[in-house]
């Protein structure tokens, strides 16, 4: 895939991004209802998008004790299948220019394999400091205009660009009610 490619809008492609999202998943209630009716879940959803109707749903709240208790959003099935599309998309544009040891969701590589980086680096360097770092609310925090604008360094297309600036917005719009903000930014094109 080169940086000018475009994205694959198909039902095939719909399938393969609902088929690694799907993979790994415990059953919920929500995933059992979207599969219910999967294949007309997935041909709506690839009529929506091509037809540049689909809108991002709302998030729903949940808090979560894993060692801290954390409030994580939640986009629906259906959004989370186009989330899949988009990082489908996105890994081969952007994943060969990031250092190399950032380790989170990137092929091959993933908490055990940052442990047994860090195990090795620690070997290597027995004065050395290690920082874990987890940011609290780092998607709430991090200015969506700046985010559109490192994107467009990689992304070319139109319709790539339209569904990344929608569900970037809806994330927006979701923060925007919670504390008030008005913004009304639109993605650009080119920096």
């Amino acid at each position: 895939m080169t940086d000018n490619s475009s994205i694959d809008l198909s039902l095939t492609n719909i399938w393969q991004a609902w088929a690694a999202f799907r993979s790994g998943k415990k059953p919920s209630r929500e995933i059992t209802c979207f599969e219910a009716e999967l294949e007309l879940n997935l041909l709506r959803l690839c009529a929506d998008i091509n037809n540049g109707s689909y809108q991002h749903g709302v998030y729903n709240h949940r808090i979560v004790n894993e060692k801290k208790q954390r409030d994580i959003a939640v986009a629906t099935v259906r959004d989370r299948v186009v989330h899949r599309l988009l990082y489908n998309y996105l890994v081969p544009l952007v994943d060969l220019r990031l250092d190399y040891d950032v380790w989170s969701c990137r092929i091959n590589k993933g908490l055990h394999q940052a442990l047994i980086r860090t195990k090795d680096l620690a070997i290597k360097y027995d004065h050395g400091w290690v920082w874990r770092a987890d940011i609290s609310k780092f998607f709430d925090n991090v200015d969506h205009h700046i985010l559109r604008s490192c994107l467009a360094h990689y992304v070319r297309d139109d319709k790539a660009h339209n569904l990344l600036d929608k569900v970037i917005k809806s994330y927006s719009l979701q923060l925007d009610r919670q504390t008030d903000r008005q913004t009304d930014m639109a993605f650009p094109l080119a920096i």
